[in-house]
């Protein structure tokens, strides 16, 4: 359990703690102080502390679950969502939040279409934990793996009561195919909207734009340059705009180009030139954060590489 805590009254606790406390108030005006101490170890064991103060005593909650955060933010990912130089971003923006007790819930349709989706997505939750220790983290993963999945009301109330949602490595086009027009990422919206901060990372960084960059349908199946329609989520919480994740990627070593998202610079180039002039761009590069403060709107850039406006 993370060592912080926060002031309650005696109504705001369980009923056991409320009899406990009256057992062990009861054993101190009997001066059996033995017996008190052992009653307060077990209302520590509840999540609870009492500390004896002139004229009675103060009521302390360990951890602050509940807890609403101070500030929060959309983290972009260009990729490394769960490399070790991820872990400082993780750390600054938590931190900023201004708690310690966190629920996130990780949402996996981006790769709901992969046989290994609760792999993909059960390292993700296991690196945020090993990582991560002096935080209390609950992770959650919610399997919606389709549109109909993202239409259950079972599933979509998994997101709610969270400090934190998160949807990465996948899909792009399948993504905005399954969660479009669902109650999900009406709900995943309308969270964000209200405080809750929103992590995104690769495939999911493209399909949450206004515009989708079509990746694998391109890059691996051959299709003529297009994009398809995104979730379009960022006009809503943050400002219109397309991104590109993997913006300074080198696979494809000397004989093929992989930068601008596997797509390479010159397809890129004419893909750029098939959408309005005044659509704003971000590429974000390999092992790269974008960090925007919902408050204030202001972002900056964690990690190993850099933004791109285009």
């Amino acid at each position: 359990m993370v060592k912080v805590t926060t002031p309650v009254t005696l109504e705001q606790t369980p009923v056991e703690v409320q009899k406990l406390i009256a057992a062990r108030e009861e054993a101190r005006s009997q001066k059996d102080y033995a017996k008190s101490d052992i009653i307060r170890q077990e209302i520590a064991s509840l999540g609870y502390l009492v500390n004896d103060v002139a004229g009675g005593y103060e009521l302390l909650k360990q951890g602050d679950e509940g807890k609403r955060a101070k500030k929060s933010f959309l983290v972009l990912f260009g990729s490394g969502e769960n490399a070790p130089n991820a872990v400082e971003t993780y750390r600054q923006v938590f931190l900023a939040m201004g708690k310690r007790d966190l629920r996130m819930a990780l949402v996996t349709t981006p790769a709901g279409f992969q046989p290994n989706v609760a792999a993909v997505y059960g390292e993700i939750k296991d690196f945020l934990l090993a990582t991560l220790p002096d935080f209390n983290l609950t992770i959650d993963i919610v399997f919606a793996n389709t549109h109909e999945d993202a239409n259950r009301p079972e599933i979509v109330q998994q997101v709610e009561g969270v400090d934190v949602i998160f949807t990465g490595p996948g899909s792009p086009t399948y993504a905005a195919k399954h969660l479009k027009n669902t109650l999900l990422i009406n709900k995943i919206t309308e969270r964000v909207k209200n405080g809750v901060t929103l992590i995104l990372a690769s495939a999911a960084t493209i399909s949450f734009s206004r515009h989708a960059l079509p990746v694998y349908e391109i890059y691996k199946v051959g299709e003529d340059l297009h994009w398809e329609e995104g979730l379009d989520v960022y006009d809503s919480i943050w400002q219109r705009a397309t991104i590109i994740p993997h913006f300074n990627n080198t696979e494809g070593g000397e004989g093929l180009d992989t930068s601008h998202c596997f797509v390479g610079r010159k397809r890129f180039t004419h893909l750029k030139s098939m959408l309005p002039e005044n659509e704003w761009m971000l590429g974000i590069d390999e092992h790269t954060a974008y960090i925007v403060d919902l408050d204030t709107q202001k972002g900056e850039t964690r990690g190993k590489g850099t933004i791109h406006t285009l």
